[in-house]
Parts: structure tokens; sequence; C-alpha cells
């Protein structure tokens, strides 16, 4: 069987994507599934036709990405063309298969496009996938599809993310003494992630002991005006932004903190939250999207988003929390997240 996986511009790599596609298709391939990475800007009818048989999937990830144009006009047409071309490949038989990561794009300029969008393809796609059963009841809920919707979790990252470096060595490298308790935020600087109630949250925190490490990913005026806030309000707050950090960086930031921290405002996957798990470190989450059914209080402290204070009261008591049993409870969480299990389980899904 061969699938084609429509996911980022550097395709299925493991080092210059998102890695989960490359991951993905290193499990699908030994349940007997080639995995090829595709391009929305090939994806027309003469392609469908001309791949009619040699082709058994289209596998859609994040289908904003496949009809995104610089003004509305542009994005209606490139959806309208996207939907056809779906289409005519279901009458000629291909499988059409959608991993819902998220139900809609967050910071979205035309949400009534993007849920016209995903109602189309959730009734032409022979089975849709989520991470986990919440976002099975949205699918249903948004959507009215429940039959052929399966529950896929998001497998780990460990092997493709080094994690050898000592923690002594990590916290050198940031200035970080052996007594201080380092919270650690690690991915996409975005509005949604919930950073500018992080860093006043923190600032609250008596102790001189303490430290707020961000490892930002920073690629617009956004990101840059919140990392120099960042670094202006708290001598306390490090804050070490980059457009990419290297599969090998990863482990610098987590193997100096003693927990993570993912205050986000709304979510549905964190692959934030896997990479962090991968590392043993317990997390600080919202009890939102599919976070209450990956990480429990074994691991770290899930709070309420619309308490108020409830941030700032996890962020104090995991201080006092026995660290190696979280830890260990966060890596065997990790461990359990199987690419191997997970290709078979997608390879069922593409047979639906």
């Amino acid at each position: 069987m061969r699938s084609i996986f429509f996911w980022e511009a550097a395709g299925l790599s493991l080092t210059d994507a998102n890695p989960y596609g490359g991951l993905l298709a290193r499990g699908l391939a030994r349940a007997g599934v080639e995995l090829l990475a595709g391009h929305a800007e090939e994806f027309d009818q003469a392609w469908v036709r001309a791949n009619r048989g040699r082709v058994d999937v289209l596998h859609l990830n994040w289908p904003h990405y496949m009809y995104d144009a610089p003004d509305l006009a542009g994005r209606v047409v490139r959806a309208a063309a996207m939907i056809d071309n779906l289409a005519l490949a279901r009458e000629l038989g291909y499988k059409v298969v959608w991993t819902v990561h998220n139900l809609f794009p967050h910071e979205s300029s035309t949400p009534d496009l993007d849920r016209l969008v995903r109602l189309a393809i959730t009734q032409l796609a022979s089975a849709v996938i989520t991470h986990c059963d919440y976002a099975r009841r949205l699918v249903q809920h948004h959507f009215h599809r429940s039959e052929g919707v399966v529950v896929i979790p998001h497998g780990h990252f460990m092997d493709v993310y080094p994690n050898t470096l000592p923690r002594q060595s990590a916290r050198q490298r940031y200035g970080i003494e052996e007594d201080h308790f380092v919270y650690l935020f690690f991915g996409n600087v975005r509005p949604y992630k919930g950073l500018e109630k992080l860093v006043e949250v923190f600032c609250a925190l008596p102790g001189d002991h303490l430290r707020l490490l961000l490892a930002a990913k920073v690629y617009n005026d956004y990101g840059d005006r919140f990392v120099e806030a960042a670094r202006q309000s708290d001598p306390r707050i490090i804050v070490q932004p980059s457009r990419f950090f290297a599969n090998g960086e990863f482990q610098h930031f987590f193997n100096a903190a003693d927990v993570t921290v993912l205050p986000f405002v709304d979510v549905l996957t964190s692959g934030s939250a896997i990479t962090a798990l991968g590392f043993g470190m317990p997390l600080i989450t919202p009890a939102v999207g599919c976070l209450p059914e990956l990480v429990d209080n074994t691991m770290g402290i899930l709070y309420d988003p619309h308490q108020p204070g409830a941030l700032q009261e996890a962020m104090v008591a995991i201080q006092t929390r026995e660290q190696p049993a979280m830890r260990n409870a966060a890596f065997q969480r990790a461990l359990s997240l199987d690419w191997d299990e997970i290709g078979r389980r997608t390879l069922l899904a593409y047979k639906q």
C-alpha cells in the first residue's frame, strides 16, 4: 500500500521538519505501507488521474496549508479546488484520511471558510483519525461524523531527540546553579500559548532560587516583542530565542529544567507536551483538549485554566512534589506512545 502524506514543505525529514511525519513513515513501513511526502502545489486533477492505481491513500494533516493564499478570494478558489480534487480522488477509488491535529487553525482570519472546508473533508474522508477521545467527540459535534473516526495517539519523539547531556552540563550552559528550581517553556511564541500569563505569574512568585527558561521559537514581530518584554520583566527569566532549534539542542533545555510549563489558552494536541514526556519531564498543563488523556497527576499537575490563580498554585505546588517519581511516570508514558503500534493502527484506518 502507498500513501501520500501532506505535511510540511521539508517533507518527511526527521531533522528539517516536525519529525512526526518521518516517524509515522517508519512505523507504517514496518506495517507494509510506503508513506511518501505530498505537496499541495502539485495536487490537482491531472495529478489525481495520473496517480490512480499507483497511490492508495491521500492523508491530510493541516488542511489550511493546502488552500492558503494572500487574500480571501485566493483562499476560496484554492479551497474549492482542493475539495473538488478530493471528491474526484474518491470517485477514482482513492482512500482519503484526515488526522485532526487541530479542529481549526489557530489565529485564522477566515473561520467560516475553515469550517466549511473541514465539513467537506470530514464527509469525503474514508476515515478520520484523532489523537484522543475528546477530539473524536469534537469531530462528531462540529462535523457530524461518528462512523470511521478512530483514536490513534500521537507518538513520542525519543528516537530523534538525543538525550545524553548530563544535568550539570546543561545547567552550566545557562548559568543555572544546582539549587535553582527551573521552569521551562519550549515551543513557538504564539498568542494561544499563554506566554504572557506565564511570565506574569512567574514574576509574582517569590524566591531567588527560581528560574524561568524560555526556549522560544520566534518567527514574527509578535515573538520579537514578547522576547524583549520577557527579558526586561524579571532578571530570573532566561530567554533563548531562535527561529529553529536543531534536534540535538532540545536536551540542553529539558535537561537544565525541573518542570515544563505549557500554559495554553487553546490547544487540542500538543507536540511540546509529548516532547517533554520523552525527556522524563514533569508537566504543568491546563486540563484542556487531549492533555487530560495524555497527562495525569503522577507526572505533573493539570490545572483548571478558568479558575483564578490556578496556574500560580500549580507552579508553587510542584516545587514540593517528588521529582524522581514524576520523571519516571512521564518517561513511562512516553514509552507507551510506540510508533510501531501507531503504524499498525494507522494501516487499519487506511483499510476502512
